[in-house]
């Protein structure tokens, strides 16, 4: 994993390295345009997460996986440097899982549902494209660690001798640490106003889990089964998805201090 996020990174700073030579807008860059893109900015943003269950054993593979709709909600901090890349640490809130519907027997409709809540912490490295001072597109990959902090794994199969049921996760039905990657591309906008400049960003991106969210309690078969037709941990269980965020934040304006500048005038003494 370590391996393919280097050379994730490396491309990513390439790309924009080889970009920012040749784009003509650099050179002519204005103080103000200079001012609005190397600031800190300190913003949140919130949108819709499609998280989808991938499962490695050949019989789970087989069976129908559905995209849930989930939410996603984020505060972060962008720091620029290198002129057109940035990293933004953020603090990450969302729901993952996956539905799994099919027909037991030819007669019986099934479905087994998974929904778990991650906090979770992400440092996208963010590649800028120039193209004008208020308009600015993006692309990005970062690392991604969570945590689970709550959720449930449901079951519902209506005109069985058990129609349906309903458990928490915990330690023995899921793993609670998750590690992924996420890359994606999205626009920036500026928006200067008196004091400070507001910046609204939409992106999208994909999410790939590597650590299987089986746990331990279920591999070594000390966990009972939700679902005996749906569930099979012999083989490994991934979390993946696509996300789609707006995001808004604002950069505070440094004017020049006339007065420090005054103070810091030192007049020639004139001989006569």
């Amino acid at each position: 994993m370590n391996k393919y996020f280097t050379v994730l990174v490396l491309l990513l700073v390439i790309t924009c390295n080889f970009m920012e030579a040749k784009n003509p807008y650099y050179p002519t860059r204005t103080r103000d345009e200079a001012k609005i893109n190397n600031g800190v900015i300190f913003g949140i943003k919130g949108g819709l997460n499609c998280p989808r269950l991938y499962y490695t054993n050949s019989y789970l593979t087989d069976l129908p996986h559905d995209f849930m709709m989930g939410v996603s909600a984020s505060t972060f901090v962008e720091f620029p440097f290198l002129k057109i890349i940035a990293i933004a640490p953020e603090f990450n809130y969302q729901q993952r899982g996956g539905t799994t519907s099919y027909i037991y027997e030819e007669i019986y409709n099934v479905s087994y549902r998974v929904e778990a809540y991650y906090v979770s912490l992400r440092a996208p490295f963010i590649c800028y494209i120039p193209a004008s001072k208020t308009v600015r597109p993006y692309l990005f990959v970062a690392p991604d660690a969570g945590y689970v902090t709550s959720g449930r794994i449901s079951l519902s199969q209506p005109e069985l001798d058990i129609e349906g049921s309903e458990i928490r996760l915990n330690n023995s039905n899921i793993n609670r640490y998750y590690l992924g990657l996420l890359g994606g591309a999205g626009i920036r906008m500026n928006i200067p106003l008196r004091g400070f400049t507001m910046v609204i960003k939409t992106d999208a991106a994909i999410n790939f889990g590597f650590i299987d969210t089986f746990s331990e309690s279920e591999h070594q078969e000390t966990a009972t089964s939700t679902n005996v037709h749906a569930y099979n941990h012999q083989g490994k269980r991934y979390s993946r998805g696509l996300e789609i965020h707006l995001g808004i934040g604002f950069i505070r304006n440094k004017e020049d201090d006339v007065c420090g500048h005054f103070n810091s005038y030192h007049p020639k003494h004139i001989r006569y």
